[in-house]
């Protein structure tokens, strides 16, 4: 792999093994080093990171690129911008969440009724997708999801993410980007991206075990 370009979104998946089985930090970190390590022409262990206020990690080191990461049962993935503000959310498509109880709590109110209104796989399938959305765009902006969820208005009905509102403090909606796609037939994933070039991306699989 090469350095970033300043117009690109790269993309890492790293499927878990489940016969080499390691430590969930020791192995997410592991997979960021070894993910970010080429955009500077560095060894990964000379990766230094600093945090962001509410604890959002970055690259010690000029011209670095932007990057978040999502970790969850079976693959993390990686998302890396050349230039702007990226986050990305990763969820297994059989997770069976809560679903009346957590969109009352974590959605908009017109959200929540949407999916109240539709049959329970349905709801399931669009609470999903609302939220993988919603998370990645708290991760892009790094205030956490906590109060904010809210504040990131989603179409229900969309299965790519369609943006209807976004928390002043996130700036313009126009600005924004995002981007569904599939890591594994098992994962679906939400890329948030604010004053990128767009959405092009080059996707690499990355194996460590």
């Amino acid at each position: 792999m090469l350095p970033l370009a300043a117009d690109e979104l790269r993309l890492l998946w790293c499927p878990q093994s489940v016969a080499v089985p390691r430590a969930r930090r020791g192995r997410v970190d592991r997979v960021l080093r070894a993910a970010l390590a080429p955009t500077l022409g560095v060894a990964p262990a000379a990766l230094r990171f600093g945090r962001e206020e509410k604890g959002r990690p970055f690259l010690l080191a000029a011209g670095a690129p932007d990057f978040n990461l999502s970790d969850t049962e079976g693959g993390t993935l990686v998302a890396m911008c050349g230039r702007g503000r990226v986050g990305v959310d990763l969820e297994r498509v059989d997770r069976e969440p809560a679903v009346a109880r957590l969109a009352r709590r974590y959605f908009a109110d017109n959200e929540a009724q949407a999916l109240l209104a539709m049959d329970a796989d349905a709801a399931r399938r669009a609470f999903l997708r609302l939220w993988t959305a919603k998370e990645a765009s708290c991760k892009a902006t790094g205030t956490g999801i906590f109060g904010w969820l809210p504040r990131w208005r989603f179409d229900p009905g969309s299965d790519q993410p369609r943006l209807l509102e976004a928390p002043v403090d996130a700036g313009d909606a126009a600005r924004w980007r995002h981007l569904r796609l599939a890591p594994a037939p098992t994962h679906t994933a939400v890329i948030a991206l604010r004053d990128g070039a767009g959405l092009q991306d080059t996707r690499f699989r990355l194996a460590l075990d």
